[in-house]
């Protein structure tokens, strides 16, 4: 793999001071946090030949293609005892709503980042007991056919800031910890979680930027809340850590997948 790039934080908004000293360490420091980190996403091609990348990197592809029904996705995974990351992409194979025309094209205009200058990454955060009815920022909600009935992703990313990095709740809530590490154990069925490369748990996340206003106004508050870190530098990344970078490899996977993966 190529040499991770360096990344210059630039201050262009006063707000954004306390965005960006935010430390990835804080995410599990309080007892109950707001919200928890959940998974993390980029859309990729077609396909997703960019599963390859991940490979290189050590990391385990989860045997399911996860179709999503009325919103002309699939999409792979690579499966971590508290978490997961996730390759989206545009399949001409799954319909499409009516509803979600707008939300499908958003998607294809994000597999074409490079291109159209729209954000690739998605990070999504599960509800917890101390989660607020309101947060001070605005939300919105958006369903789907393959969601279950009655269920919502709630928008933390403004529906004005389509470029911007995608920030959301989750529709339901994410595995234990607990039920995954009892999974893990089963010779058969724990194979998803036995990456080769030995990274077991997904620890921290970082997104760069090539702007500030590629940041919605709720990446302060997730930043304030140590449960990630945002940056401005050249381009979008979407940098990962994993079991605390106890290994002390870092992985660059430019050009394939704008991501950095560090265990």
């Amino acid at each position: 793999m190529s040499q991770v790039r360096l990344v210059t934080s630039v201050h262009l908004v006063v707000g954004f001071a306390a965005l960006f000293a935010a430390p990835i360490s804080g995410a599990f420091a309080a007892d109950t946090p707001p919200l928890r980190l959940s998974h993390a996403w980029i859309v990729v091609a077609t396909g997703a030949r960019e599963r390859a990348a991940l490979e290189k990197a050590g990391l385990r592809i989860a045997p399911t293609v996860n179709r999503h029904e009325g919103q002309g996705t699939a999409s792979i995974s690579v499966e971590l005892l508290n978490g997961f990351l996730e390759l989206i992409y545009p399949d001409p194979t799954v319909p499409v709503s009516p509803a979600s025309q707008a939300g499908a094209e958003k998607f294809r205009r994000k597999a074409a980042w490079r291109e159209t200058g729209y954000c690739p990454i998605g990070i999504v955060f599960d509800r917890s007991p101390a989660t607020p009815e309101k947060f001070p920022f605005e939300t919105w909600r958006v369903s789907a056919d393959w969601m279950e009935k009655g269920t919502f992703i709630e928008m933390m990313t403004p529906k004005e800031m389509p470029k911007a990095v995608s920030l959301s709740i989750s529709s339901h809530p994410g595995a234990r910890e607990s039920d995954n590490e009892a999974l893990a154990r089963d010779p058969v069925k724990g194979a998803v979680f036995l990456h080769p490369n030995g990274a077991r748990r997904l620890t921290g996340l970082r997104v760069v930027a090539p702007a500030a206003d590629g940041f919605p106004p709720a990446a302060s508050y997730l930043a304030g809340l140590g449960l990630m870190k945002f940056d401005v530098g050249r381009g979008w990344l979407l940098d990962v850590t994993l079991d605390g970078g106890k290994q002390g490899i870092t992985r660059n996977l430019e050009p394939d997948l704008p991501m950095v993966i560090r265990y």
